[in-house]
């Protein structure tokens, strides 16, 4: 079967869940009463884009999604009682577009609201046209469709966070931890009163149901050194749960971190020694097979595109790293 094709830049309007089927709702979770989560349907799939809501005295959204999911996002707002302009922030936990994309659409709507982003990501969020340009040469024509475009967010409309900072919200206080690897503009979130962890991308993908935990290291910048490194850090937390962007809360974070630290330099293993003489699609069919073989909620077609873009960003990692070698 083809798969849809998302309306492209030029013919994109808010999309209502209404319209395609399904109500749009925020979900409590279950170890914090202000906490919430809502399914934005990203890339048209059940269960991959989560948008975060901390019912606090200022009112939070954690991550976007893209720029196709706005009016996914107002409508979930507006479904759990409040107006968008009772929003204050917005957090993203780094810029790629499935995360911040939506940003600068929903601002017009949040008049009081301002976006916290890592300050490494700020200037790309003023002008997001080198951050777009760079997501549509590594994800494809065909791929980067799905991802959507960026608008720019005027600077006041920006708050740039660095490592320690905290965002006061009236109960809740959030902390934020840079933890590159995945971008060096990744952000880890943590909850001080819920002792849980946004991951964002840091922690790779969750998929709930069929339990898979997935690498994700994208091409231009995936540093696995790094990636690793921050994995140490969320160690030490001792968190309570890990609140994937992809997807949902995940409530043994020990256990799911430890298992990204031995699938990370496997995956990154396998594309070094067999990429160049088995090909792409060998590649593909073994980090699958490792990491996938018991998908059932996920159709397989929808995990290899993810996989693909990890092969991309691996490749791209070692090229980088031999390049860096001494005596090159």
């Amino acid at each position: 079967m083809r798969r849809r094709r998302p309306p492209r830049a030029s013919e994109q309007r808010y999309i209502s869940h209404a319209a395609i089927g399904f109500p749009l709702t925020f979900e409590p979770l279950p170890f914090d009463p202000e906490t919430y989560l809502a399914d934005v349907r990203l890339f048209q799939q059940e269960g991959f884009g989560a948008i975060y809501l901390i019912d606090d005295e200022r009112k939070t959204v954690i991550e976007t999604a893209t720029s196709w999911e706005v009016g996914r996002v107002l409508e979930a707002i507006r479904a759990f009682g409040l107006k968008p302009e009772d929003i204050d922030a917005l957090v993203v936990s780094h810029i790629h577009l499935d995360h911040a994309g939506g940003a600068g659409f929903l601002l017009p709507e949040m008049p009081r609201a301002k976006v916290y982003v890592h300050e490494r990501g700020h200037k790309h969020l003023v002008d997001p046209t080198r951050l777009v340009e760079s997501a549509r040469q590594a994800l494809g024509p065909e791929e980067s469709e799905f991802y959507g475009t960026m608008r720019p967010i005027r600077a006041d409309r920006l708050v740039a966070v660095k490592d320690g900072d905290r965002l006061d919200l009236g109960k809740h206080e959030l902390l934020f931890l840079d933890s590159p690897g995945h971008a060096p503009h990744e952000l880890t979130i943590l909850d001080e009163r819920n002792r849980c962890v946004y991951t964002g991308d840091a922690a790779g993908l969750y998929f709930p149901g069929d339990e898979i935990l997935m690498p994700i290291a994208p091409a231009p910048a995936f540093d696995l050194e790094k990636n690793l490194r921050t994995f140490e850090r969320l160690l030490a937390l001792e968190p309570r749960a890990l609140l994937f962007s992809h997807y949902g809360p995940h409530v043994h974070p020990k256990e799911a971190i430890e298992a990204m630290m031995v699938a990370y330099p496997a995956w990154a293993r396998i594309v070094k020694e067999k990429l160049g003489t088995l090909g792409e699609d060998a590649v593909l069919r073994e980090l699958y097979e490792m990491s996938c073989r018991a998908a059932k909620r996920y159709s397989r077609d929808f995990l290899e595109r993810r996989i693909r873009v990890s092969i991309s960003g691996l490749a791209s990692y070692h090229e980088r790293m031999e390049r860096a070698a001494p005596g090159r």
